[in-house]
C-alpha cells in the first residue's frame, strides 16, 4: 500500500450524520467558488449547525463552526468594534472564516493550509443572497449583487459566449483596477444590454447583472448561433 497516499485525507464527502436540506446545495456551490475551501457550515445563534457541505468530518465541522460562532458572539457583546461582519483565523494546519448573517445566523468556512485570505466577496455575496432567499431573511442593505455565469473565451482569453444555453457577446473593453490575477471585461449582448464580467483567480466568472433577466425568450431562441473557436 502507498502509505503517503493512505495518509492523505479523502476528497470524498463523508457519510452525513443529518439529513441534507436545501441549504446544503448552496453551501456546496460556495466551496466550488473558493480556492482552498474544503468545508463550510451554516450555524444558528447558539452554535448549532443547520446544515453543512464539504469533505470534512461532520463532527469536526460542527465543533469548528460552533467555536467560530462563539467568537462572533463575543465580539458582538464587546461592542467597541460595532457589529462584526466577519472574522478570519489562521492556523498552522487550517484556517477559518466566519461571516455574520441575518437573524443571528453565521456562515463558517474551513480552509486548507496555505489557502489565501483574499476570499472572493463575490462568492460570499452570491451564497449569502441564496441563503437569505431560501431562509426568507429580510436583508436591509444588500451588497451589490454578483451572479455566477458560464463564460467561453477565445485564444486571447476574451469572452465571446456567456450563459447556458449560450449567448454571443461583443467585448467593448477591459476593466482596469482589479486585484492581481483577476480579469474583467465590459460586453454587449445582442439585445443591446451590457454586462461587466469578472474572472477571479480560481477561474470562476461573475456578471454584475442577471443574464436571465436581460435575455428575453425571443433572443434565447437564437442562443445556439454563436461563433466557434478552436
Amino acid at each position: 500500500m502507498d502509505h503517503a497516499r493512505a495518509a492523505r485525507p479523502s476528497r470524498r464527502p463523508p457519510v452525513r450524520d443529518m439529513e441534507a436540506t436545501a441549504f446544503a446545495k448552496i453551501l456546496s456551490d460556495l466551496l466550488g467558488r473558493l480556492p482552498g475551501a474544503f468545508a463550510c457550515a451554516l450555524v444558528d445563534l447558539g452554535g448549532e449547525t443547520v446544515d453543512y457541505a464539504g469533505v470534512g468530518e461532520p463532527f469536526d465541522m460542527k465543533i469548528a463552526a460552533a467555536h467560530v460562532r462563539i467568537l462572533l458572539n463575543d465580539l458582538e457583546e464587546y461592542g467597541s468594534l460595532g457589529d462584526p461582519r466577519w472574522i478570519v483565523i489562521r492556523g498552522a494546519k487550517r484556517s477559518f472564516v466566519g461571516r455574520r448573517l441575518p437573524e443571528g445566523y453565521a456562515l463558517v468556512v474551513l480552509l486548507r493550509r496555505r489557502a489565501g485570505f483574499t476570499s472572493s466577496e463575490r462568492a460570499f455575496a452570491v451564497c449569502e443572497r441564496a441563503l437569505a432567499i431560501e431562509a426568507g431573511w429580510r436583508v436591509v442593505a444588500p451588497r451589490a449583487p454578483w451572479f455566477p455565469i458560464d463564460v467561453r473565451v477565445d485564444r486571447r482569453g476574451r469572452p465571446y459566449v456567456v450563459g447556458s444555453p449560450p449567448v454571443a457577446v461583443e467585448v467593448l473593453g477591459a476593466v482596469v483596477g482589479l486585484p492581481h490575477r483577476e480579469r474583467g471585461f465590459r460586453v454587449r449582448l445582442a439585445t443591446g444590454s451590457e454586462l461587466t464580467l469578472v474572472r477571479e483567480s480560481g477561474r470562476v466568472w461573475y456578471a454584475d447583472e442577471d443574464l436571465e433577466a436581460l435575455v428575453p425568450a425571443t433572443v434565447g431562441q437564437e442562443r445556439g448561433r454563436v461563433p466557434q473557436f478552436t
